[in-house]
C-alpha cells in the first residue's frame, strides 16, 4: 500500500504530473483505475469522520455540512441535537438514502490540509476538499455541473457515475444558467476503492450508489480568470475617492462630462497596469490569507 499522497504528483499516479497537467489545461475527463484500493482511505474514511463529527471538528458553516437527497435537503431537526451534528442522526439518514456532503473538510483533516496547500502552491490555484457519503441508489445532487475541476478520488464502496454532454465551456459563478442536456451519457463508469476521477469544470454529471455505503472525496481546483482579474481592478478602486463620487450631484452636464473624462482616465491607467502574469500568485495568495 502506497503513502498517503501529499504532492500532485503522487495524487496522480500512475499518471505522470506532466500528463494530468495537460489534461487540466485541455479540461479533458480521465478515468484511472486504481492499483491499490486502500491508497485513498489513508486520507479519511467514514470511521475518521463520524470520530471528528462526535468531537465537535467539522464545518460549522451552513453550506459546508449538508444532508441531502438529489439536491433536496434533509429537514435539520433529522440530524442536528442542540445546535450540533450528531453522528447517530447522521447514520439514520444515510439508512434512508440521504447523503452527507462536508465541503473544506480539509479545515480538520491534516493530511487534506497539507495535501491542498501543496497542490495550490503547485497550480497557482484556490483549492479545497470536500467528502460525500452516499447509501441507496439516489444521489446526493440532481443532474448538474460544477464551477470547479474536480479531482474525484473513490475511497470506500462503490459509486456510479454518469456525465453528460455538451459540457459549459469555461463557466465561472455568476454567469447565466445552463440549459440541461437532453442526451444520453458520454461516460457511464462505476468506480471502485483507489479508482481516480478528473471531471472538468462545466461537465453535467451524476452520481449514485451501486449498493452499501459509498464515500469519495473530491477536490476542487479554481483557477484564477480574466475575470477575477477585472473584478480584483473595480474593487481595488473603492479606495480611490473618484469612484465614490455621486453621479447624479453633479452641477450641470459640464461637470458631469469632467467627471467621466476623469473615471476613463484612472481606469485606462488601471487597465494598462494588469498584469496577467502575476495575477494568479497574487489572486491565490488573498484567498490562501
Amino acid at each position: 500500500m502506497r503513502n498517503a499522497a501529499s504532492t500532485l504528483e503522487e495524487l496522480v499516479a500512475p499518471l505522470t504530473e506532466a500528463e494530468f497537467l495537460a489534461f487540466l489545461r485541455e479540461r479533458k475527463l480521465v478515468h484511472q483505475r486504481g492499483t491499490d484500493n486502500g491508497c485513498y482511505a489513508q486520507l479519511t474514511g467514514w470511521d475518521a469522520l463520524r470520530r471528528l463529527i462526535e468531537q465537535g471538528e467539522y464545518p460549522h458553516r451552513p453550506d459546508y455540512f449538508r444532508v441531502a437527497k438529489e439536491s433536496v435537503p434533509a429537514p435539520i431537526e433529522r440530524w442536528v441535537v442542540d445546535g450540533r451534528v450528531d453522528a447517530t442522526r447522521l447514520e439514520e439518514c444515510l439508512a434512508a438514502g440521504f447523503s452527507i456532503i462536508i465541503t473544506h473538510i480539509e479545515q480538520h483533516v491534516p493530511a487534506l490540509g497539507a495535501l491542498c496547500q501543496s497542490l495550490s502552491a503547485r497550480l497557482q490555484e484556490s483549492t479545497y476538499i470536500g467528502a460525500i457519503v452516499t447509501t441507496g441508489a439516489e444521489g446526493a445532487f440532481r443532474l448538474h455541473y460544477d464551477f470547479e475541476d474536480l479531482i474525484i478520488l473513490q475511497v470506500e464502496g462503490s459509486k456510479r457515475w454518469q456525465i453528460f454532454g455538451p459540457p459549459v465551456s469555461n463557466p465561472v459563478r455568476g454567469m447565466a444558467k445552463q440549459a440541461v442536456p437532453q442526451s444520453a451519457p458520454t461516460f457511464d463508469a462505476v468506480l471502485e476503492p483507489g479508482d481516480f476521477l478528473f471531471v472538468p469544470a462545466g461537465h453535467w454529471h451524476h452520481c449514485q450508489t451501486m449498493s452499501g455505503k459509498s464515500i469519495h472525496l473530491g477536490i476542487f481546483l479554481i483557477p484564477p480568470t480574466g475575470w477575477h482579474a477585472a473584478k480584483a481592478l473595480t474593487s481595488d478602486l473603492l479606495g480611490e475617492e473618484l469612484f465614490r463620487t455621486p453621479l447624479t450631484r453633479a452641477e450641470d452636464a459640464s461637470q458631469l462630462a469632467t467627471l467621466e473624462a476623469e473615471v476613463k482616465r484612472r481606469l485606462i491607467e488601471k487597465i494598462n497596469a494588469m498584469n496577467l502574469c502575476e495575477f494568479p500568485a497574487e489572486w491565490n495568495r488573498a484567498r490562501n490569507s
